[in-house]
């Protein structure tokens, strides 16, 4: 019945009920229990006068049959019929049409706020908050009765993460994942230069070939070592300089040193294989370094200068480990090399529409085998791909991930793993030309280019991002950089000690999902200290202390300006549903009393003119 939403439906159920059923009931099993009675004492009269002794029947000797009646009989029942309407309130994670107000964002920004790409992991937790602003703002906001500051505006990458931190740890959330609307990227004909859009922000990175005239780039992509042994060109059909070298019929050393003889004078040669480990060729040997990436304890934060080991682990991870020549030992953090391994990775995922890559997390023993830890896995997957390729990689990048049974906790098992279907020898500078043969078979150059193609050399930026046209050429990257933070107005920029550049439009809309296991739900309150750029009677935005305070938010969407420029709260698109219930409750009694009574005469004369001749002599 949850389709009735009224009362007068339900009653109009009601009349249909006919009570006297339930007394018509009653009594007619008074009338067959009698019924049967009656039937049981004439079998038992017909039994006495069909048995003989000595030809004497039971009924001529003195026996009579008995009959049963029910003197009287009471009966009483009661019966209970209830209805009732029960209102619910459903609540899913965003604005609704009312708190998006028209003049403070755009259809798409709506969108994006309402929508929930974490509800996958937010089914795990007790308490799911999302907490939603523009990245120029400035607020102190009180989480779970914990004042949690901003020091600045969220709008470069490490403030960002410095604030998610701080949720974390001074207010007790268990997990913070962000989501950031920003422009997309169009029209990318860059040389030498990485555009793409890391987690929201755009970042523009030194390509694994950027640099002068003299620079080739040449990527050779080997999907059969059992193939016939074929002679790999690296300076077109006729060479001059080059030396033409065998592909052998395995990955190795023997490899390695042909195609650093083949690439001639000046190249660096490298190699990655199938299983994510690089070998770089240091102008004396080769060494090998795993593209294994590691994470803090349950975080999915991309760090590279940052100790990862907790202090009661026995597990240590070693700088030197992924080497087969040692170099200087940073212990317990991400190496500096895996800027290098990822590079290598975009330069393949940009020119091989056919590669296949699969990124996989994996959490620690100490959470165990669980749907938080599944979900945690899967996040560390997906915030490397967006590390290395961005949200919109153009090959295929499997997630998956992977969880350890309960146990102590491991920094080597916190981490992702990158895997391809294909191994890649990569050449930059040195002989490789545009025309590097085979460009057919299992074996092929996917990509050849140098700087006497069109084009020019590799030191150009020339993306369209949103409406901002991004060109720039320059041999010196720091200038390319410079030329597009000048380009892109009303944003700001951040170059992170790892090296990293970022910048994000003011105007960007950050939503931050809080997530929660403690039996308390997250509480979310503005600080009378908060402010915002510009007028303090613009700081309006939207809140919700509890979901179940709907007035409070109702009350707050009606009571903001239209100027207003961020929202935040949880829970606040919520729909009012009805159900109708009806139950009918009742008991009955009844209560009887039996006499015996004497078979009637008239009966008992025809017994014994049926029955009693056959005792004469």
């Amino acid at each position: 019945m949850s389709d009735l939403t009224k009362f007068s439906e339900g009653a109009s159920i009601l009349q249909q009920v006919d009570v006297s059923d339930i007394f018509t009931n009653l009594a007619m099993g008074i009338a067959e229990a009698q019924q049967k009675l009656d039937d049981n004492s004439i079998a038992q009269a017909i039994k006495l006068a069909e048995t003989n002794i000595d030809g004497e029947s039971l009924l001529s000797l003195g026996f009579a049959p008995v009959f049963y009646a029910f003197q009287y009989a009471d009966i009483s029942a009661s019966i209970n019929l209830r209805m009732g309407l029960k209102e619910a309130l459903e609540f899913g994670f965003g604005l609704d049409v009312q708190l998006a107000n028209q003049k403070g964002y755009t259809s798409a920004s709506r969108t994006f706020l309402s929508s929930n790409s974490y509800s996958e992991t937010s089914e795990e937790y007790k308490s799911v908050r999302q907490l939603n602003f523009r990245a120029k703002e400035k607020k102190a906001i009180k989480i779970n009765n914990k004042f949690v500051s901003q020091s600045e505006y969220l709008d470069s990458k490490s403030r960002l993460e410095d604030f998610k931190h701080k949720i974390q740890t001074e207010a007790s959330v268990d997990q913070v994942y962000e989501e950031i609307q920003s422009r997309t990227l169009t029209e990318n004909k860059s040389r030498g230069v990485d555009v793409w859009i890391d987690g929201g922000f755009i970042r523009i990175e030194p390509s694994l070939h950027f640099g002068g005239t003299a620079k080739g780039v040449g990527v050779l992509k080997i999907t059969d070592f059992n193939a016939p042994t074929i002679s790999i060109d690296l300076d077109g059909p006729t060479p001059t300089a080059a030396t033409p070298f065998n592909l052998p019929t395995a990955f190795d050393n023997t490899l390695l040193n042909n195609a650093v003889t083949g690439a001639g004078a000046g190249a660096a040669v490298y190699a990655l294989t199938k299983g994510g480990t690089l070998h770089m060729h240091d102008g004396t040997g080769w060494m090998k370094i795993s593209s294994k990436f590691y994470f803090p304890y349950n975080s999915d934060k991309i760090t590279y200068n940052e100790d990862l080991k907790l202090p009661a682990e026995t597990s240590v991870l070693d700088y030197n480990t992924p080497y087969e020549a040692p170099t200087t030992a940073v212990d317990n953090q991400n190496y500096p090399e895996h800027k290098l391994i990822h590079k290598v990775l975009r330069l393949i995922q940009s020119h091989d529409s056919g590669a296949s890559i699969t990124i996989t997390g994996m959490t620690d023993p100490k959470g165990g085998d669980n749907p938080k830890n599944r979900s945690l896995a899967k996040r560390r997957a997906e915030k490397l791909c967006n590390h290395i390729f961005g949200s919109s990689a153009p090959v295929n990048v499997e997630i998956g991930a992977i969880t350890n049974t309960a146990g102590p906790s491991n920094l080597l098992q916190r981490n992702a793993t990158i895997e391809l279907d294909a191994d890649y020898l990569i050449v930059i500078g040195g002989n490789v030309k545009k025309e590097a043969t085979p460009t057919t078979g299992v074996n092929k150059f996917v990509y050849a280019d140098d700087s006497t193609a069109p084009g020019g050399v590799f030191t150009s930026l020339d993306v369209q991002y949103g409406s901002i046209s991004l060109v720039a050429t320059n041999s010196d990257f720091t200038e390319i950089w410079n030329s597009a933070k000048i380009k892109l107005t009303n944003h700001k920029h951040e170059e992170t000690t790892e090296g990293f550049h970022y910048s994000l439009d003011n105007e960007a809309i950050v939503k931050l999902h809080l997530l929660s296991n403690a039996a308390e739900e997250i509480t979310i309150e503005e600080n009378s200290e908060s402010g915002i750029e510009g007028s303090e009677n613009q700081s309006s935005y939207l809140w919700a202390k509890t979901k179940s305070e709907s007035a409070t938010e109702s009350e707050s969407s009606s009571n903001t300006t239209q100027s207003k420029s961020f929202a935040f709260g949880a829970s606040v698109d919520f729909r009012m549903s009805r159900q109708f219930e009806m139950s009918m409750e009742g008991n009955s009694s009844m209560s009887a009393r039996l006499v015996s009574l004497p078979a009637p005469d008239a009966f008992r004369a025809f017994l014994d003119r049926k029955y009693g001749s056959s005792t004469e002599e």
